[in-house]
């Protein structure tokens, strides 16, 4: 997911996800993601859709790296335990 949010993945995330310019009301990062609604059960299982709730709760310095490298490292500490960062 950080790859298509950040541009690295060459796709068209319109037509996947929608970005979200929310300002900061609660926990959540800069680069929020909003689910589409889908209808049909090949739409509600696949990958995007199955991940934004995901992405969506980790914390700001996560999915603020500068690298996908850094990126793994944050979220490996982050799912064990170390919140905190």
């Amino acid at each position: 997911m950080y790859k298509i949010v950040n541009g690295i993945e060459k796709i068209d995330k319109k037509d996947l996800v929608l970005v979200t310019e929310e300002d900061r009301k609660t926990r959540c990062h800069a680069k929020k993601i909003k689910m589409r609604q889908c209808v049909k059960d090949i739409g509600k299982y696949c990958f995007p859709l199955r991940t934004v709730e995901k992405w969506n709760a980790l914390n700001n310095e996560v999915v603020s790296a500068h690298n996908v490298h850094n990126c793994k490292k944050k979220l490996d500490k982050w799912r064990h335990g170390d919140r905190t960062l």
